[in-house]
């Protein structure tokens, strides 16, 4: 079993948003043979990268 998070593509340059030759994105990808663990590390890891998204409090 496989979860992913893909972020849009943003130009290496001021131009367009348009999916451009230079366009940089950014990719997470989990993987587990059950998914109960599948959804521990992406719910652990979620909460560690967008603490303001999922509530989570800082330590």
């Amino acid at each position: 079993m496989t979860a992913r998070i893909t972020s849009g593509s943003f130009p290496h340059t001021s131009s367009s948003r348009a999916k451009a030759a230079d366009a940089i994105g950014t990719a997470h990808q989990w993987t587990a043979n059950e998914p109960d663990v599948l959804a521990e590390r992406v719910a652990h890891d979620v909460k560690l990268l967008w603490p303001h998204l999922t509530g989570s409090e800082r330590s």
